[in-house]
């Protein structure tokens, strides 16, 4: 994974990408930077359904996300947004969650890769 900035530097923290998967219960990649008005597109590659839960109370979305499918978001504003899966994950950021920077904001709190106990991407 490629992270730009570094955990105490004043950079995005995350993958710049728009582009997320969903399989195994988790998202991939967990922490996600990208422009303003940028459109995420995340990408359901199991056959389980998913969704794409706002988590954090700067934006709303709750899209049921089926086996082969796909959602998109266009992020108008700077800001972190925290994102859950209602069926793999919790709005605590528990289980199947990642976060998304956009424009100059920074993720302060990047979540795990999915091998440790404080944030992996199973429930």
């Amino acid at each position: 994974m490629f992270l730009t900035g570094c955990l105490g530097g004043s950079g995005p923290v995350g993958e710049e990408t728009t582009d997320v998967s969903m399989a195994d219960e988790q998202f991939d990649p967990r922490n996600v930077h990208a422009d303003t008005d940028a459109t995420i597109t995340w990408t359901n590659e199991d056959e389980t359904r998913h969704t794409v839960t706002a988590a954090s109370d700067n934006w709303e979305k709750d899209s049921e996300v089926p086996g082969g499918a796909e959602t998109t978001h266009t992020f108008g504003g700077s800001g972190v947004y925290d994102v859950y899966c209602s069926v793999h994950g919790d709005a605590d950021l528990s289980g199947m969650s990642m976060k998304v920077s956009i424009g100059d904001e920074t993720i302060e709190d990047p979540l795990g890769d999915g091998s440790d106990a404080d944030g992996g991407g199973y429930y």
